[in-house]
């Protein structure tokens, strides 16, 4: 049977807090003591209710090497691999709507050592500055999905680019990734100007809740710069507030 001895340049693609450790030919080494690892886990992240979790799903079939002359390919099972002996990246664009808050990524895939893959989620700036929203590097598992153990918390503006990144470590027989998933959660905007309701202060406990609405044009009120935050509310009102928050439109149309 072949060695699936990692090199020692590959021994670390990512460490905590985005600091790249030792993947680049000639980096110095430095082992990494258990403690210091990221810590992951195999176990599916769980949320009810109103806080659950929406999951966006990318296979690995989207993702593509950073390098033109690196070969890859794709098992039956659609995982990608790249070469042996080559640490190798492979990058794809995430889609995700503004104020997602971003708490868990998980990498399925085929770690056949500590460090053999490692994901990272990356935010594009206008200006071409690359920032890590985060990153964890696999344990030692057959095909299965990792995931990090601490809710991220980070909330995507919609105005910057999310490219989720999978580095493979340099093995004799190159690990496997089948896809990497994202759980977010949606969120309701801060206020960012004055109240727009004379009757809904700062100070109301649903004053953000009224204000997104407004400023989604989902309400305009009840007239007289006023809202009636205590009035009922009719089933036809109900179905304005619900067709515009859901954008619902007529099939033919």
């Amino acid at each position: 049977m072949r060695s699936r001895r990692v090199r020692a340049r590959s021994r670390a693609l990512f460490s905590v807090g985005g600091i790249l450790v030792c993947c680049a030919l000639g980096a110095k080494e430095r082992r990494v003591a258990a403690d210091e690892r990221p810590a992951t886990t195999l176990e599916t992240p769980r949320a009810f209710g109103t806080d659950s979790y929406t999951v966006t799903t990318v296979s690995a079939v989207a993702f593509y090497p950073d390098q033109r002359y690196y070969h890859y390919g794709t098992t039956a099972d659609l995982s990608r691999y790249g070469e042996v002996q080559t640490v190798e990246n492979f990058f794809t664009k995430l889609e995700l709507p503004a104020g997602a808050i971003i708490d868990y990524i998980g990498l399925n895939g085929v770690s056949p050592a500590p460090f053999a893959l490692g994901v990272a989620l990356d935010e594009r700036r206008s200006d071409g500055v690359i920032y890590q929203v985060a990153s964890f590097d696999s344990t030692q598992h057959g095909m299965d999905t990792e995931f990090n153990t601490t809710p991220i918390g980070f909330q995507y503006t919609g105005r910057r680019e999310l490219i989720i990144k999978v580095q493979q470590g340099a093995f004799d027989v190159p690990p496997v990734f089948g896809w990497v998933e994202v759980w977010w959660k949606r969120s309701v905007s801060d206020p960012t100007n004055g109240p727009s309701f004379s009757d809904v202060l700062p100070s109301h406990p649903f004053y953000q809740f009224i204000e997104a609405l407004y400023a989604a044009g989902i309400t305009g009120g009840c007239g007289n710069f006023n809202y009636c935050p205590d009035a009922p509310l009719t089933r036809g009102q109900m179905a304005v507030f619900l067709a515009k928050a859901l954008g619902l439109h007529w099939p033919g149309n």
